[in-house]
């Protein structure tokens, strides 16, 4: 979102970001119950900005309570990206603009209250997806299908620094997750058979998780919230992607961009950019065993693994930032009367 309203504001236009502090639902989607209540220095929004990342100078971000006609300015355009805040949004006036919604996962699979998901589809928004996944899904269930606008990635912080033929093929990468959504744990049984063939092999784990709950390998390296991410797909051959389910899957992104070869599960926030054989080695969930073949069979065969990379490196470049944020700037320009 942060990528978006930078290249909004450089196009000119005016950029408000707003992070409420509450919603009608806490994170894990149970309901909250009784009712908000105004404090005094939240009767004004509060200007306040991520402190992680570097927003154009132009846009304004402010915290506020809740959403809320008082606390929001009037605008052309209101984008909202979370099933909760859609349903708030709703019920905000007209004033307040053009109302979006940008989907980025199925998210009745992380809320108590799926149903409720489900009904956020069916709010008078004008609904966009990232994936042609959860553009069949949306379909299947309000009969009409939602624009897709691709997620990228910044090309000036994720590119080619080791070539590709230079790599060493027994390094291997992965995001390590306790979210077991990401399937970790058939990341790292696959890894620990490529291990017993291979007890050369060199892997490195990064993630956000200060101590990771599955045990592996003392061989094993894991990084803890790395500043130097870049460096390590850079030192990978091979990137694997174990995930049971996916919004869309920036890190192998991140890593084709540059120069690993991929394994990566089937799954649908994968195969929107991703072509089996020609740029991954594509596995069905859950299966460590075959990840595992996969993996050995790219150690083994430099040619293929080389392919694989060089031709996933070239095709991710489609995938800009800038392209995608015309795209969004277009869907704005038509929803506005003329």
């Amino acid at each position: 979102m942060y990528q978006y309203a930078n290249q909004l504001a450089k196009k000119g236009h005016d950029v408000v970001i707003y992070h409420a502090k509450h919603t009608s639902w806490t994170t894990n989607g149970n309901l909250k119950k009784g009712k908000f209540f105004f404090q005094k220095h939240f009767l004004v929004p509060e200007e306040k900005g991520p402190v992680w990342y570097d927003l154009d100078p132009s846009i304004k971000s402010f915290e506020i309570l809740k959403v809320d006609n008082v606390l929001i300015h009037n605008a052309d355009i209101i984008l909202c990206t979370w099933w909760a805040t859609a349903t708030e949004i709703s019920f905000l006036n007209k004033r307040k603009g053009q109302k979006f919604n940008l989907i980025q996962d199925y998210e009745a699979v992380m809320t108590n209250h799926p149903e409720l998901v489900d009904k956020s589809f069916l709010l008078n928004l004008h609904h966009i997806v990232i994936a042609n996944y959860l553009a069949e899904l949306l379909e299947s269930k309000t009969n009409k299908r939602p624009p897709v606008i691709p997620n990228a990635i910044d090309p000036r912080q994720f590119f080619m620094e080791t070539p590709i033929e230079q790599k060493n093929r027994f390094n291997i990468c992965m995001l390590y997750s306790d979210d077991k959504r990401k399937g970790t744990a058939y990341g790292l049984e696959a890894l620990k058979i490529v291990a017993q063939k291979y007890p050369e092999i060199k892997v490195h784990l990064f993630g956000v998780y200060q101590k990771p709950m599955i045990p592996f390998p003392d061989t094993f390296e894991y990084h803890y919230q790395p500043d130097n991410l870049r460096e390590i797909y850079n030192n990978a051959a091979i990137f694997i992607s174990p995930s049971i389910h996916e919004g869309w899957g920036l890190p192998p992104m991140e890593a084709m961009a540059c120069g690993c070869a991929c394994v990566c599960t089937k799954v649908g926030g994968h195969v929107d950019f991703m072509i089996d054989e020609q740029t991954v080695l594509f596995v069905e969930v859950a299966q460590f065993g075959q990840m595992a073949e996969k993996i050995i069979t790219l150690i083994e065969n430099d040619n293929l693994r080389m392919q694989l990379a060089k031709q996933a490196n070239n095709h991710i470049k489609q995938f800009s930032w800038e392209q995608s944020c015309n795209k969004l700037e277009q869907l704005f320009y038509d929803s506005l009367p003329q």
